[in-house]
């Protein structure tokens, strides 16, 4: 095999977007939309309860696109808040905003991690882009 062959072959770690399977990402991705649709302004994500949109049947348009595992979901949360996705000693508040077409959604997450379970108060604002 030639260096230019070996240079052209697709890493297998790295999948085309086609053959991509959902993620933690997209899942907050729906979460977010979820709120909008069903008007909620606040969610707990709890790693001792199901996420929302489990039991949601596959084929139903509002089922979400994975279920990832809760702690999972509250490590990206963590991210997009700009904290470590670790388990922190304290209870920990981070704010982000999600912009969207017509309007942003403001994102404020406060984390508590215990020894056996780890949790997300989601509290979310939406502004419109001319206010």
């Amino acid at each position: 095999m030639g260096i230019f062959d070996f240079l052209k072959r697709k890493n297998p770690t790295q999948q085309s977007a086609a053959d991509a399977e959902p993620t933690a990402i997209d899942y907050v991705d729906w979460l977010f939309q979820h709120m909008l649709s069903t008007s909620q302004t606040t969610l707990t994500i709890d790693t001792r309860r199901a996420l929302p949109g489990n039991g949601t049947p596959t084929g139903d348009e509002t089922a979400p696109p994975c279920l990832p595992e809760a702690a999972v979901v509250i490590n990206r949360l963590k991210i997009l808040a700009g904290i470590n996705p670790v388990k922190q000693s304290e209870p920990i508040e981070g704010t982000f905003d999600r912009p969207r077409k017509h309007l942003t959604i403001i994102t404020s997450c406060r984390f508590l991690d215990a020894a056996d379970y780890s949790t997300c108060a989601i509290h979310i604002v939406i502004k419109g882009l001319n206010v």
